[in-house]
């Protein structure tokens, strides 16, 4: 795990090294620097596989023809080195980066299909001078890019591409607005205009003459046609759990500590048993929560725990230490955070990077399994709404009515975003200044999910939600996790986002996802937020297949994700801190909320709607400040 930099095109050996350093936190254990013709390499290594010297970066291969930087980790390295010494291939080192090098030159980019891992990277060919890049297929890993007018920069984060460039900074509006609604931007962008987010499932070639070729290699879209065929519930159980083994073990690939999150919900519980399944020794595990009574699952956790005989440590927070690293981590991460979790996340990796250095994570199996209940159950409701023989004044009518409106959503999408959507186009309109064209941005952003559906047309709405699901949300959670991992120099492993996991999970029929009960005249009465673990099971396949391992007071409790109290706060110093913050701030300042909105928001939230709702939206636009005052002067 580590960090990288390269510079197409001409720049200072001092000056690179300064803007690579800026990265020393993703790769503490040692520094690398190489240049060849007009490309210039630099790495940060956090030491994972092979600790030894000789597998520092910049490497390259032993005829000197390839060199490479690369941050990730291929699990399977061992497999295709086997591979490669049957094709003659000699090897110096004991490292999965010698074995990417090799497998370039001898299968080229068909070595992406080969690879179980996750990865960024950049490999130079001195003899064509053809560069070539590539990122693992769900985006784990980050690497942001710009093409500037004397080549292109890619990096695994952002500050390292503003100390190098030198451009002036412009706010990427459409950045804000995705923030906003779905607390990242959405389109491959930054908040930095002219920096985008290399594509994940994507290589790029780029020739000696600067042209570029750009191709996806990945998607697993067409294994949703499988679900036609039912195998049986068995066949799943047992095909899911066999995976689900095999990405964890592949995780354990580590020559330092590895151990696991465990906030004692279905997910942590799954990898931290498998964990403690094949490890030998007892496994570390690590919660964290807050004193506030329901902001913390400190028993559920202590149940496995105790099944697991992990070495368990409970991390308690409180409001002073959250806002002290709240900013903190806005400068490691280029960004405004988009949870208020990514704190707590942060302040563990902290304490737990004491013990281990490497940490598997439960994200992922949400996406993939139906694990979001409220939203995917809600499913039912447009087909509700569309049945022309639903009377005006039944009972399911006024419920609809009251959830959506009079004027009923009229398409899958517009629907899905009323779900979506944390804050609405409507809200958006009123908190943005006038000179701000919300309008034309929102278009935009719709349509990343509207391409998305339409890859889809013809299967159930179901299907649409799960798709946009990875391929939307996701990414957000991935860059989450890697930034409060490497913050404190922590390598995050994520089984559930393993490809071949994804793949046999789309294949799954949706009935073994969401697993509907009771009795269908209830089931036809009420809403999908109404039936969301009631008349319901979410993950339902996943819970199945640990039944007999995993306590039912653990698999079937109701989902509580990863509660903040900010609300409990807000009388407190988050209502000062964001009062002071923004009223004479950037985005009041600058013209990009309006005033009068956000007085009315922060003076009344009580009264304004829903209090957590208010309460979350205005710590998002304190993100926004803390990050704007911090990385921009003014807009033009």
């Amino acid at each position: 795990m580590c960090g990288i930099l390269v510079n197409v095109g001409s720049v200072g050996k001092d000056k690179f090294i300064q803007a690579l350093n800026l990265q020393t936190h993703r790769g503490p254990d040692s520094f690398g620097y190489d240049k060849i013709d007009n490309v210039s390499f630099g790495h940060r290594r956090l030491s994972i596989i092979d600790l030894n010297e000789c597998s520092n970066q910049p490497m390259r291969n032993r005829n000197e023809r390839y060199t490479i930087v690369f941050n990730g980790e291929i699990y399977n390295y061992k497999e295709i080195r086997e591979e490669l010494i049957e094709l003659g291939y000699l090897f110096e080192t004991d490292g999965d980066t010698e074995v990417l090098l090799n497998a370039y030159e001898a299968f080229g980019v068909k070595v992406l299909d080969r690879l179980i891992g996750m990865f960024a990277f950049v490999i130079y060919d001195n003899l064509t001078k053809e560069i070539f890049v590539a990122r693992d297929r769900l985006g784990v890993k980050p690497l942001f890019y710009t093409i500037n007018n004397d080549g292109m920069i890619f990096s695994s984060e952002v500050k390292s591409i503003l100390s190098l460039d030198g451009f002036k900074r412009k706010l990427n509006l459409h950045a804000v607005s995705s923030y906003l609604s779905y607390r990242y931007p959405i389109m491959n962008d930054t908040f930095f205009e002219g920096i985008n987010v290399f594509p994940s499932a994507h290589w790029m070639k780029i020739d000696s003459d600067g042209q570029k070729t750009i191709e996806k290699y990945w998607d697993f879209d067409d294994k949703i046609s499988l679900q036609k065929e039912d195998k049986g519930e068995k066949y799943y159980i047992d095909k899911l759990k066999e995976l689900i083994t095999s990405a964890v073990k592949y995780r354990m690939v580590s020559d330092v500590p590895v151990g696991a999150y465990l906030s004692g919900g279905v997910d942590s519980s799954i990898v931290t048993y498998e964990l403690a399944k094949l490890k030998e020794g007892v496994v570390n595990t690590f919660t964290i929560g807050f004193a506030e009574e329901g902001y913390n699952e400190f028993s559920y956790s202590k149940i496995v725990s105790d099944l697991c005989n992990t070495n368990h440590k409970e991390i308690l927070l409180d409001e002073k230490n959250y806002f002290e690293a709240m900013t903190d981590l806005i400068k490691v991460k280029d960004a405004p955070l988009g949870v208020p979790n990514e704190v707590p996340l942060f302040l563990m990796s902290k304490i737990l990077k004491k013990d281990i250095t490497v940490v598997l994570s439960g994200e992922g199996a949400d996406e993939i399994l139906a694990g979001y209940s409220r939203i995917f159950s809600s499913s039912e409701d447009f087909k509700k709404m569309s049945d022309p023989e639903l009377e005006k004044d039944s009972l399911l009518s006024q419920k609809l009515s009251s959830k959506y409106g009079e004027d009923f959503p009229k398409s899958e999408i517009e629907h899905f975003l009323s779900l979506y959507q944390y804050c609405s186009s409507s809200f958006k309109s009123k908190l943005f200044h006038s000179n701000i064209d919300s309008t034309n941005i929102e278009k935009d952003l719709n349509e990343v999910f509207s391409f998305n559906f339409e890859k889809l047309d013809g299967e159930s709405y179901l299907n649409k939600m799960l798709y946009c699901f990875e391929k939307i949300h996701l990414p957000g959670l991935l860059n989450r996790l890697d930034t409060t991992t490497m913050a404190a120099s922590v390598e995050g492993r994520v089984p559930f986002v393993d490809h071949r996991l994804i793949e046999f999970a789309f294949s799954i029929p949706n009935h073994y996802k969401l697993k509907w009960t009771g009795d269908k005249t209830s089931l036809d009465t009420q809403l999908g937020s109404e039936m969301a673990e009631n008349s319901n099971v979410p993950k339902y396949i996943l819970k199945k297949s640990y039944e007999d391992i995993i306590p039912n007071e653990i698999l079937y409790r109701k989902k509580m994700g990863f509660p903040v109290p900010l609300n409990n706060w807000f009388g407190n110093d988050f209502k000062d801190l964001a009062y002071s913050k923004i009223i004479n701030g950037y985005l009041i300042g600058n013209k990009i909320i309006n005033k009068d909105f956000f007085l009315e928001l922060i003076n009344n939230y009580e009264v304004i709607g829903n209090k957590e709702d208010i309460g979350m939206k205005i710590w998002m636009i304190l993100n926004l400040e803390l990050f704007l005052s911090d990385y921009f002067k003014k807009i033009d």
